[in-house]
């Protein structure tokens, strides 16, 4: 009998995105425990002042709304499904990247006194997942998404609200765009240690580098 045809899931793999489930389940068990902008775990500029820095991190995975909960899960799922496999570890990395890239620009440039939801960083997901897909496919079909994405937030910067979807509290398209462009930076970065690092041409496939 040949064993091939009975190979055990992989963690990352296609057929176990484990990382995305896990993610995407604690954003759910979040909103259904704690409700809508629970007041203890939404960025809140005045209580982050006051010590409270945990906000800086739990204000992005709780929602206003069930509707905004709803469209950032599906999205979350939808991402991490497509990206998961090509990204690995670099998949919560690049949530990070875009968790600091927007908690800087709510910080230092937005005003804003209070923010939640997953939609900002879900745009570095969406960015370092579209240049993992490029470096192993090469489809022109890919710049053309990425594209697409990028007119969607200057749009959306423009008129200041989102195209498609509508949440109690008001959508900040500039966090997006600031998600976006950390998920590029951390592509980049991650493209450049690794060729410092090993002095060897840039690996496709979920830039991992191994054996052949």
């Amino acid at each position: 009998m040949n064993g091939r045809r009975f190979r055990p899931l992989r963690h990352g793999s296609p057929a176990l995105p484990w990382r995305t489930l896990l993610l995407a389940g604690l954003a759910l068990a979040l909103y259904l425990l704690a409700g809508p902008a629970p007041g203890a775990l939404v960025y809140d500029r005045a209580a982050i002042v006051q010590g409270e820095w945990w906000r800086l991190l739990s204000g992005h995975w709780v929602h206003a709304d069930g509707s905004h909960a709803g469209w950032d899960i599906l999205g979350l799922l939808c991402l991490g499904l497509l990206f998961e496999p090509k990204l690995g570890r670099l998949l919560p990395l690049a949530l990070l990247a875009g968790t600091a890239a927007v908690d800087l620009w709510l910080l230092t440039g937005s005003g804003l006194a209070r923010y939640c939801g997953l939609s900002g960083i879900l745009n570095a997901l969406l960015a370092a997942g579209l240049a993992a897909w490029w470096r192993e496919l090469r489809s022109p079909v890919i710049p053309l998404v990425a594209a697409g994405a990028l007119a969607k937030i200057v749009v959306e910067i423009g008129a200041g609200e989102a195209l498609f979807t509508r949440t109690l509290w008001p959508s900040t398209p500039i966090a997006h765009g600031a998600g976006f462009a950390a998920g590029a930076l951390l592509v980049l970065i991650r493209l450049w240690w690794w060729k410092t690092a090993t002095g060897a041409q840039t690996p496709r496939a979920g830039y991992r580098a191994g054996p052949r």
